[in-house]
């Protein structure tokens, strides 16, 4: 009597699956990440047609977003790191950055940047909110907006979509300006 050869599909019940099942298993899982690629990466991700362009959509979008961040990171250690020493040693310098707050706005598409530096630090908060109120009022969504104390400035960061009614980024930027200015 000779013994039958096992089955090569793995169908005895309790065995390792069968290459074609894990095989199965492996690009539904591969697509499903795909999938949420797509839903992170937007429209650019969605119109690479292949999967290798879909990557470099990807990793071209993550590159740009840390060379963003860092830039930032940058930006906001100049601010808080310069503004403690430059107004305590000379109150004349001091008084004169009161006066002239500095406002940069960075376009980001359908979006803003807003970084906002005044000379005193706000008392009660009240400028502040001036400044996130003007960016709504002239149209904006605000989508995040915090502020720091360092030294003898007060650095605003406010984040906002920007539809393209009410005259779009230009005005959320000129009402903005005029709000921190009004001080």
């Amino acid at each position: 009597m000779e013994i039958p050869p096992p089955s090569a599909g793995g169908g005895g019940g309790g065995g390792k699956p069968d290459r074609k099942t894990t095989e199965r298993i492996r690009r539904e899982q591969m697509n499903k990440l795909y999938s949420h690629l797509d839903s992170l990466g937007g429209a650019a991700a969605a119109a690479a047609a292949t999967r290798p362009d879909r990557l470099g959509v990807a990793a071209e979008y993550i590159r740009q977003t840390q060379e963003r961040v860092d830039m930032l990171r940058e930006k906001k250690r100049e601010l808080t790191g310069g503004g403690g020493g430059g107004s305590s040693s000379s109150s004349g310098a001091g008084a004169a950055t009161a006066a002239a707050p500095e406002v940069e706005v960075q376009h980001l598409g359908s979006g803003l940047h807003a970084i906002l530096v005044t000379g005193a630090p706000p008392t009660d908060g009240a400028s502040f909110h001036r400044a996130v109120r003007a960016v709504e009022d002239a149209g904006g969504q605000v989508q995040n907006a915090h502020f720091s104390v360092a030294g003898a400035k007060a650095v605003y960061t406010i984040h906002a979509m920007i539809g393209d009614g009410y005259g779009g980024i230009e005005r959320v930027v000129q009402r903005l300006k005029e709000a921190i200015r009004s001080n």
